[in-house]
Parts: structure tokens; sequence; C-alpha cells
């Protein structure tokens, strides 16, 4: 018995199926070709709804300063007809924020679907060129989601969630985004990609949602956020000459006089807090 007595498939001229017995003796090429249409054939049934969209989640309510959020990773599955788009084996993100208002500190899975792997390439292991550091600070990010071996990701219509991104709040601004890039060019190209959970290799991405931050700031000028403009702040901004601190009100990357005229200009009360 073995692997002599089982069938190997093949169409002869006239279109029917012929069966022979030497399954070693098949060409390879005819294998690889084999397995390549029944993954373009799977890949055909799915529709143009089968697909996962991805969307950044951040806080609900304002933030403040030096405040540490959560911006979540969410993937959703959209209704269709076949087995396509419903799991993910794994994905490719690509971010971006400002720098000036955000920094990016890390990773947390509180709350997330089991990974295999959830993190951003060394510089050394991006050939993009997209990861400056381990976590990236200079506003944008490339970050990979693996599966766990064996067991795809399932995504239904309400959705999960598959990382959350951390960042500290630097300056006072009234609102700030974090996207979702479809693709960067640094050293080679890349995209932000879902890979399905069924056909391998085949791209399920859907639509990308961004995420705005939203900060309540009656007057940037309002350094230590008390609800008006006095000596306290004045003694920050002082404090703070010379040097790229959170007292760089109109965003020039050092604290100047730039910086105290509107310190002066705002002094008072701050109207709406």
């Amino acid at each position: 018995m073995g692997f002599m007595s089982r069938p190997h498939l093949s169409c002869s001229s006239s279109g029917r199926v012929a069966t022979h017995a030497r399954w070693p003796h098949a060409p390879r090429t005819l294998l690889s070709a084999l397995s390549a249409s029944v993954a373009a054939a799977v890949a055909g049934v799915a529709h143009a709804d089968s697909q996962i969209n991805l969307s950044l989640v951040g806080p609900s309510a304002p933030v403040a300063v030096k405040q540490t959020i959560d911006v979540k990773l969410r993937a959703t599955g959209e209704p269709n007809s076949s087995l396509i788009g419903e799991s993910f084996v794994a994905m490719d993100c690509i971010l971006r924020w400002n720098p000036a208002d955000l920094r990016l500190i890390g990773l947390s899975s509180a709350g997330s679907v089991p990974l295999f792997g959830s993190y951003f390439p060394s510089p050394a292991n991006d050939y993009t060129g997209i990861n400056e550091s381990s976590p990236p600070l200079d506003g944008d990010a490339l970050y990979y989601a693996l599966a766990p071996l064996g067991n795809p990701v399932q995504v239904s219509t309400s959705g999960v969630q598959v990382t959350t991104f951390r960042f500290r709040v630097l300056r006072p601004f009234a609102s700030t985004r974090v996207e979702l890039v479809p693709t960067l060019t640094r050293i080679a190209t890349a995209d932000t990609v879902v890979y399905d959970g069924t056909v391998p290799g085949l791209d399920v991405t859907g639509t990308l949602t961004n995420a705005v931050v939203v900060q309540v700031v009656p007057c940037p000028a309002d350094l230590d956020g008390n609800g008006s403009v006095d000596a306290s702040d004045l003694a920050l901004l002082l404090g703070q000459w010379g040097t790229m601190g959170s007292a760089d009100i109109d965003g020039s990357g050092i604290v100047d006089a730039g910086d105290l005229a509107q310190v002066l200009s705002s002094w008072g009360s701050c109207q709406g807090t």
C-alpha cells in the first residue's frame, strides 16, 4: 500500500479527469498549478463586501497635557456570504501622528484578542525604514499583528480589538489626529494590509478610520491648567526658557520671546473655564 496506491488527478486533452496511481512522479509544476487554481477559485468567490475594516478609537473625553491616553486598533468585518474576510492571520499597520502633540510610548494588550505577535519591528528588522526606534518617536510607525499559529483571529461584524497604542500628551492643542496611512515609502514601500485567514496571502483590507484626540484648551497660555494665565504660568515659561518644553505655545520648537508675548497678551482668566 503506501503512496503508490493514492490516486493523482489530472486533466486529459478531452477535458475529462484522468486517474493515475503514480503520485510521487507527478510533476511539481502541475501540483503548484493546481494549488494556485484552487486558491484562485476560492478567492474568486469573495465579494466586494468581503473585507475587514480597521479603525483607530481615541479617548471619548477631552485629554490634558501630560496625560497618558489609549488609542485602540479595532478590526470589524462586513456582512458577506463567503468564508473570505471573516478572519485574519496577519496585518501590517502604518500609523502617523504629530510628534509635537503626542509621544508614542508603547503597546497594551489589555482587552485585545490573543495574538502570537504584536509589536513594532526594531530598526534592525524593519526593511522599510519607517521605524527609527522602538517605539518610534518621529511621527510614523510600522506595526505588525500575527494571529496564533493555525488559529486565525475571527472578526465579527461587531468588531474585535487588536491592540492599544499608548501616547503621552505633550502640549496644549485643540485637536490632533492619529491616522492609519494606506501606504508609506521610506527605504521601501509599506502598506497597511490585512491578510485573510482562509486564503493565504489574500488582501482583505477594507476602509481605514482615523482617531481624533480633542483637548479643551480655552487659552494655550494657561500652562498649569488652573483656569487663568498668571504668575505661575510665567514662572513655568521662564523656567523652560530656551528649551523644547511644554511652554512652547506657538510651536516654534523652543520657548522664547514669542511664547512670552502670548502669556502676557492672555493675562487673566481664561474664557470658558
